[in-house]
């Protein structure tokens, strides 16, 4: 029974992600039919978003484990980037990202699409790591220094392990794995909430003038929100805002697999 759970969970798992895939497919191989310039500009923003999902979550994962190992390796490391993440951490993630773009602003409005698209992409990228590490380094640190400290510390210190091998063979057992599992899927979901929510209001403030440079889901919800008035295509903004639902309510699936464990 619970490998036939398992085989249902991760099937509900891959349907709800599947917007992140169909955005790839040539438009005529879509299961669905929409107005062509609607379908190109949501099958745009998914990909963007695709894209922003995998690199954040490469960057900020490699970093987590990094710092994550180094907190527990050298104490002195670790109280310090702990004081230096908590500061960053006092900061709402949508003014991280705003701060961040500062510097490049007179580039992106210099520059053409492409450039300042790729530059923008790159930033966000950056920002989403920077305000994702607190928790994320804490998720790793926490268990990690548990496992060393209270229980495996002297038995493998009795075979002539060095902390540093020590806590690389703790970083691939059963119980880290599965903590880097759900610090991978929190990632996930607050980059797709921080992309949406400053896609949003970046659209807003450029209102009917323009598309900002940092195209997501979030941007066009908020670019078709007049659909939902009188005469409008509601279908406009809800097919976004439900795809978006889909795709988080996995990274949530996964999340919980902590609290059903536990039970």
């Amino acid at each position: 029974m619970k490998k036939l759970y398992r085989i249902a969970r991760a099937l509900v798992l891959l349907a709800l992600l599947s917007p992140l895939g169909l955005a790839w497919l040539p438009p005529d191989r879509l299961p669905l039919r929409l107005e062509p310039a609607f379908q190109a500009v949501l099958q745009s923003s998914f990909r963007q978003l695709s894209i922003t999902l995998a690199a954040t979550l490469a960057l900020a994962a490699l970093l987590t484990v990094v710092l994550g190992y180094a907190s527990v390796l050298w104490q002195r490391f670790g109280r310090t980037g702990a004081s230096i993440l908590k500061a960053v951490e006092s900061v709402p993630a949508i003014l991280v990202a705003l701060f961040c773009y500062a510097p490049v602003s007179g580039y992106l409005a210099r520059h053409s699409s492409g450039a300042s698209q790729t530059v923008s992409l790159l930033v966000f990228i950056l920002a989403a790591t920077l305000t994702l590490l607190p928790e994320a380094v804490r998720g790793v640190a926490i268990p990690l220094g548990d496992l060393y400290h209270r229980k495996y510390s002297l038995s493998f210190r009795s075979y002539g392990f060095t902390k540093r091998r020590i806590l690389a063979v703790l970083m691939g057992s059963h119980v880290m794995r599965g903590t880097l599992k759900r610090i991978a899927a929190g990632i996930l979901l607050k980059t797709l909430v921080l992309d949406c929510s400053f896609g949003f209001i970046i659209q807003l403030g450029f209102g009917s003038y323009g598309t900002p440079a940092h195209a997501s889901p979030g941007a066009l919800i908020a670019a078709n929100r007049d659909a939902l008035f009188e005469g409008g295509t509601p279908a406009l903004f809800w097919l976004p805002s439900l795809l978006l639902v889909a795709i988080s309510t996995s990274f949530l699936l996964t999340l919980g697999e902590r609290e059903e464990a536990a039970a």
